[in-house]
């Protein structure tokens, strides 16, 4: 982990940590002090979107668009075509089965009952002779093992399983990555629910099948999540809105690969080995993905960083100077006779070990995540309760699901240019006050006027609305924590985060399947704006971090004032914040 230079009575060299106007990595600009490899100067070195940034992120890009596939194939997965009680070939539905008349005249038969045999149509039974499945699928998990009816709660069940699974992964997982470094973790989760996934294919028991997509659920999340970071950690920090919030679309565009795979494979257990199976082309990976610099240094694997650093620059066709690579330590010799008293107060430093605990020992730290979290929490929940909430698109399943993708990726570029311009926090604050606004303005508006006029359009409209907004503010999220939590406990923080996320996604079905009665069917939008304005409000509180380096320890997060201001200075395009802001982390 990284130097915690304060437990040996040493203050940090960052050059982010002091008001200056020399360039970043000038060996003069402290001259008073040993030098320390300082990851945003090379990051700067490097470039904004040279090849070797460019590879990073499209490799990047490739792991977290079939992300989408493991969280919403049950849509297909599960899908259930329409069934009925199977009755026998000589016999016509209608005078085996219960049924009713729709307002368009078309005669439905009932799903579960049927009549009893000889009981002239005035008995009725449950299937007997199991079911009739409709045809839109060929086979999916549903059809193969009968979940409907009295098992009906089965198919929901296993997605809850996948949610907690979901869950577990990313509290346990996660943090795995800030200990062993993230390309090993990635690629090694990938792997492992790639043979999970190909497993899935071939379960032959509905038990079998929700452990085996517990497992997937559980590296999935961990996956994204440790992918999310690295890529924050490849561009300097005047650079990261772009990539960051641009990655997100490749979410988007996972929704539209899966409903073009979806409406190719009608068969579940080959659709979930066509889904499974990419995660095996990241072998490749293993010879060219570079490891995070920043996690290298941060590690102390001065080394290894300075190897990857002189990688990333000849990909980049350029030369880094050779005082990016001064550092004061290069490893911690324990065992070395007649070692001082302060060498050892200072090796036990080097290997300090961090844990989630580590957010809330100090003041501004356990502020900021306590105020993340429920933002976390609170995007989620509003992101699928407005889902839920919205009445779902007619036509055709594949079709809803491409465009619930596509629609996502306008919201995307429309947040990466305001974060550009305007920063992390303030468009933060307005998308998640835009959600919060039209989430409340829906319960207003009636569903037909005094005249008749239908109003679903406009109250669709709104809540869609409001969606762009917490599209928007859903990105905006997850760069915000890898910009204010430090490196030495990053994938700590995102991991518990993402665990409030998930908690958020799992209510908030519950609140909108919850208020069902017509009196109280508006009641989840005004549960979602509220907790969507509280959000608002509170993200007000949190500190500018557009084009401030990335901080390493928690030492660096405390140090800087809240209340400095910077003038523009473009020797210090690393350390400046927006001047009207004012607020460093």
């Amino acid at each position: 982990m990284a130097t915690t230079y304060q437990q040996s009575g040493r203050e940090s060299p960052a050059k982010y940590q002091e008001v200056d106007t020399s360039p970043v990595g000038d060996p003069t600009a402290d001259q008073g002090s040993t030098p320390k490899m300082n990851a945003d100067a090379i990051l700067q070195k490097l470039g904004a979107y040279g090849r070797y940034q460019v590879l990073v992120f499209v490799s990047l890009a490739f792991v977290y668009m079939r992300g989408a596939w493991p969280v919403l194939a049950s849509i297909f997965l599960a899908a259930d075509p329409g069934h009925h009680c199977r009755v026998p070939s000589n016999t016509s539905l209608n005078v085996s089965l219960p049924g009713k008349v729709d307002d368009d005249g078309t005669w439905t038969p009932d799903q579960c009952v049927m009549y009893v045999p000889g009981s002239d149509r005035n008995q009725t039974q449950s299937c007997s002779n199991g079911w009739q499945y409709g045809d839109q699928f060929d086979s999916t998990i549903l059809m193969e093992w009968d979940l409907v009816c009295d098992d009906s709660y089965l198919g929901e069940l296993s997605t809850t399983i996948y949610m907690v699974g979901n869950t577990c992964g990313a509290i346990l997982l996660t943090p795995l990555s800030d200990k062993f470094g993230r390309k090993k973790m990635i690629l090694f989760m990938l792997w492992i629910q790639g043979v999970f996934g190909v497993a899935t294919a071939f379960a032959n028991s509905y038990i079998l099948f929700t452990v085996l997509r517990f497992f997937i659920a559980a590296l999935n999340m961990p996956i994204a999540l440790t992918t999310y970071v690295m890529m924050t950690e490849v561009f300097p920090a005047s650079h990261r809105a772009l990539p960051s919030v641009g990655i997100n679309c490749f979410w988007g565009i996972g929704l539209i690969f899966l409903s073009v795979f979806g409406y190719l494979v009608r068969d579940w257990s080959h659709l979930q080995l066509l889904i499974s199976i990419p995660n095996f082309l990241t072998v490749m990976y293993y010879f060219f993905l570079p490891e995070s610099i920043p996690w290298l240094v941060a590690s102390n694997k001065y080394t290894e960083a300075e190897q990857a650093a002189r990688t990333a620059a000849k990909i980049n066709n350029i030369t880094l100077p050779e005082f990016l690579f001064n550092r004061e330590v290069t490893s911690v010799e324990t065992h070395t006779e007649g070692q001082s008293q302060e060498a050892l107060v200072r090796a036990r430093a080097l290997v300090k070990k961090y844990t989630i605990l580590d957010l809330f020992k100090t003041p501004k730290l356990r502020r900021y995540t306590l105020i993340l979290l429920y933002l976390w929490a609170a995007n989620s929940l509003s992101y699928f309760g407005i889902l839920f909430a919205t009445p779902n698109l007619h036509g055709n399943l594949f079709l809803n699901l491409g465009i619930s993708g596509a629609v996502e990726i306008p919201a995307l570029f429309i947040c990466m240019w305001t974060m550009q311009v305007y920063g992390r926090r303030r468009p933060h604050v307005v998308f998640l006050l835009l959600c919060g606004v039209m989430n409340i303005i829906t319960i207003f508006v009636p569903e037909k006027t005094e005249s008749g006029t239908d109003l679903t359009p406009l109250i669709i409209f709104l809540a869609m609305v409001g969606k762009f907004g917490i599209t928007a503010s859903y990105s905006v999220a997850y760069l915000y924590a890898s910009e204010i939590f430090p490196t030495v406990v990053r994938n700590h923080a995102v991991g518990l985060a993402s665990f409030f996320e998930n908690i958020g996604g799992i209510a908030a079905p519950f609140i909108v399947y919850a208020a069902t009665s017509d009196s109280m069917k508006k009641l989840p939008l005004v549960i979602f704006g509220v907790i969507t304005l509280v959000a608002g409000i509170l993200c007000i509180f949190l500190p500018e971090t557009h084009k401030c380096p990335l901080p390493d320890t928690i030492e660096d997060v405390e140090k800087l004032s809240g209340k400095r201001r910077f003038r523009d200075n473009p020797t210090r395009d690393n350390t400046d914040t927006d001047a009207e802001d004012g607020t460093r982390l």
